[in-house]
């Protein structure tokens, strides 16, 4: 098995690196100076940490069963998953640790917020996934704690703007996380994986994430008629009509994992485009 194999080259692992670049557009858009060697090390870290939490969701769901309960023909996962998720974590505090000395505290609280969000999203003793906080975590962590930290290690300072931007972005990934789960219901279930999921169950889920969604573009709207975000992030309204059919269809197929795979791809592509075109919003503004 490769290293591409591995990891699978999953979303999440995509998504994780887009919350740090939206971070360094709007520290850019700030001071248009970049420090090339904090840039590259922060990527270098935030992808040690996405490859970690990668391999510690494949080790634990196998140990828990989770992945295997209707697919018993999985391949085993080998116990050095365990162990390269451990060496990408500390490979990822090393840089950590480089950057709080060069720029301060703060990355060092944002690389310990990080920690106990990735180890612990499914591993023991916490396990956030199995108790109803996982969804929160996923959002803080592609949210806030990414943005602001991306934001930090170039201008060591905390504003509201990033943070405004963080919370869109985490609410976001919140509202993807929802839908992920759906097509896992059942299993999650069996396994004592009580996500939101599973404690809402699959329609009302979906209404939290009609919710989620509204207040995504609700903070957009808000943020460009206050000033915070430039006008031109607004054309992330043109994903409102795949919004709209995606929910449509996890209404319809909320019981065929299959054709439910049409909302989560739809949603991904809005997630993406929202955060690009923040993104590249700040990086144009003046």
């Amino acid at each position: 098995m490769n290293l591409i194999e591995l990891i699978r080259y999953r979303f999440f692992l995509f998504a994780g690196l887009l919350p740090f670049l939206l971070g360094q557009a709007v520290a850019f858009g700030a001071r248009r100076k970049p420090n090339q060697l904090r840039f590259w090390l922060g990527f270098a870290g935030i992808f040690l940490v996405l490859v970690a939490v990668e391999l510690f969701n494949e080790y634990f769901d196998a140990k828990e069963g989770g992945d295997r309960i209707f697919s018993q023909n999985q391949p085993e996962i080998p116990g050095w998953f365990f162990k390269l998720g451990i060496l990408a974590l500390g490979l990822a505090f090393i840089i950590g640790l480089y950057l709080t000395l060069q720029t301060g505290w703060p990355v060092l609280l944002f690389s310990f917020l990080g920690f106990l969000g990735a180890y612990f999203y499914v591993g023991p003793p916490i396990r956030w996934a199995y108790r109803g906080f996982g969804e929160i975590v996923i959002g803080l962590c592609y949210g806030p704690f990414m943005v602001l930290g991306s934001y930090y290690i170039q201008l060591q300072r905390v504003d509201f703007v990033p943070f405004f931007i963080s919370i869109i972005s985490g609410l976001s990934m919140f509202c993807l996380a929802i839908l992920n789960e759906i097509p896992d219901y059942y299993q999650d279930m069996l396994v004592g994986k009580r996500n939101l999921v599973v404690k809402l169950g699959k329609q009302r889920a979906i209404l939290l994430l009609k919710l989620g969604l509204a207040g995504v573009f609700a903070l957009l709207a808000l943020g460009v008629v206050l000033k915070i975000i430039p006008a031109t992030a607004i054309v992330a309204i043109v994903t409102l009509p795949w919004i709209l059919k995606s929910i449509k269809s996890a209404e319809k197929n909320c019981d065929n994992p299959k054709a439910f795979l049409f909302a989560i791809n739809t949603i991904v592509v809005v997630h993406i485009v929202i955060v690009l075109s923040l993104g590249i919003s700040f990086l144009g503004s003046k």
